[in-house]
C-alpha cells in the first residue's frame, strides 16, 4: 500500500521595509505605503532583501524608482516598487540618491500573523487564501457561513462621500454578532488600513444590514475603496531625446498600432506613468533596437514599454533609425473596485 504524499505547506511573504537614507541622512516618511504581501509554497526558496534607490520630490512625491541591483531577486516582490510609488514625505526641498531596503518576512500560514491573513484576504493578489489560514481565521467564530443565517439585506457605505487615497487600496474589516432575530450586534473594526471615514462608514453599514437567522457570533465582513488615480509625474518632450542623425519623422505612420497594455501591479493601484523610449524600424515595418531612455515614476513603465512598441508596425518604407515615441500609461474612466 503507497503511502500519500505529503501536503505542500503554503506560507505568506510580507515584505518589510527599513529606514530610509538620502545621502547620510535619515528620512522619515510621512506615509510608507507597505507592499501588499503574497502566496509562496514553504519549499520554494527563500527572498533574499532587495534595495530600492529613488527620489523625492519637492512636493513629498517618490520618483525615479529603480532597483539598486538588477539581479536582485525579489520572489513575491512585484508590489514592492508600486507601493514605494503611492508612499509620501514632507513637502520642502526634495532629497536626491535615496535608498530603502525590503526584507522579506516569510512564515507558514499556521503561524502568520492574524492581521496579515486578514489583509490578504481582502487582497489576494495571488490566489485564494487556503482552507488552513481561513480555519484560523475564524478559530473564534460560529459564523463562516452566513448562507444559512439567509441575508435579508446587505447595506454598503455610499463610497462616493469617501475620499480615496492615491494608489492605495483602503479597506475595513468589521466584526460582528447576529442576535436571533437577525440583528447584528457588537459591531468593531477588527482590521484594516485605518481610514478614519472607511472604517466609520463600514461599521455604519454592517449595523444597518439584517439577516433572516441569527444566533451567531464573531462574524465579519470586509469593505474596500479603490485607489484614487496617482497621475504620472510630469512627461517630458519627447523630442529633446531624439538622437543626432535620427532619419524618423516626428509621427510614424503605423499599420498596427502599439497596444497599450498596462502593468498590473499599477494598474490595481491606480498608477500611471510614462516612458520615452527610440527605436528603429526596418523597410518592411518592423520595428527593432527599442531603448528606453526615461521612464516615470518607476523603471516599470519603461520595461513595459518596450513590450508594447515592439508589438506595432510601421508602414514599409525605406526603413528609419532613431525614432522617439512618449508611451504614456493612463488609466480609463474609474473603474467600480469597491465592496
Amino acid at each position: 500500500m503507497s503511502t500519500p504524499a505529503p501536503v505542500a505547506e503554503r506560507s505568506l511573504i510580507a515584505w518589510e521595509p527599513g529606514e530610509v537614507r538620502c545621502g547620510a541622512t535619515v528620512v522619515s516618511p510621512a506615509f510608507l505605503e507597505r507592499p501588499m504581501a503574497t502566496l509562496a509554497w514553504v519549499s520554494q526558496p527563500q527572498a533574499g532583501p532587495v534595495t530600492y534607490r529613488f527620489v523625492i520630490e519637492p512636493d513629498g512625491r517618490t520618483s525615479n524608482i529603480r532597483k539598486a541591483a538588477k539581479d536582485a531577486r525579489a520572489m513575491g516582490g512585484d508590489d514592492i516598487a508600486p507601493s514605494l510609488a503611492a508612499s509620501r514625505f514632507a513637502a520642502g526641498k526634495g532629497h536626491f540618491d535615496c535608498t530603502i531596503a525590503y526584507a522579506p518576512r516569510q512564515t507558514g500560514l499556521d503561524s502568520a500573523p492574524l492581521a496579515d491573513l486578514a489583509a490578504y484576504s481582502v487582497n489576494a493578489i495571488s490566489g485564494p487564501l487556503p482552507k488552513n489560514a481561513w480555519d484560523r481565521m475564524y478559530a473564534q467564530s460560529d459564523c463562516r457561513d452566513e448562507r444559512a443565517l439567509g441575508l435579508k439585506n446587505r447595506v454598503f457605505p455610499n463610497f462616493r462621500d469617501i475620499a480615496g487615497t492615491p494608489g492605495v487600496r483602503n479597506w475595513s474589516m468589521v466584526g460582528f454578532d447576529i442576535a436571533d432575530d437577525g440583528v447584528t450586534t457588537n459591531v468593531k473594526t477588527l482590521a484594516g488600513t485605518a481610514d478614519p471615514a472607511l472604517d466609520a462608514a463600514s461599521r455604519t453599514a454592517v449595523e444597518q444590514t439584517r439577516y433572516y437567522k441569527g444566533g451567531r457570533t464573531g462574524c465579519r465582513y470586509p469593505y474596500w475603496r479603490a485607489p484614487a488615480t496617482l497621475a504620472a509625474p510630469s512627461a517630458p518632450d519627447e523630442e529633446a531625446f531624439r538622437p543626432a542623425g535620427s532619419t524618423c519623422p516626428e509621427k510614424v505612420e503605423w499599420t498596427v498600432p502599439p497596444s497599450l497594455r498596462f502593468p498590473e501591479t499599477y494598474r490595481r493601484r491606480a498608477i500611471e506613468g510614462w516612458a520615452v523610449v527610440s527605436y528603429d524600424v526596418a523597410p518592411w515595418g518592423e520595428v527593432s533596437n527599442v531603448k528606453v531612455l526615461a521612464s516615470q515614476p518607476t523603471e516599470d513603465f519603461g520595461n513595459q514599454s518596450i513590450t508594447v512598441v515592439r508589438g506595432g508596425k510601421v508602414a514599409a518604407t525605406q526603413g528609419f533609425v532613431g525614432c522617439v515615441d512618449l508611451v504614456r500609461f493612463e488609466m480609463g474612466p474609474d473603474a467600480s473596485d469597491q465592496s
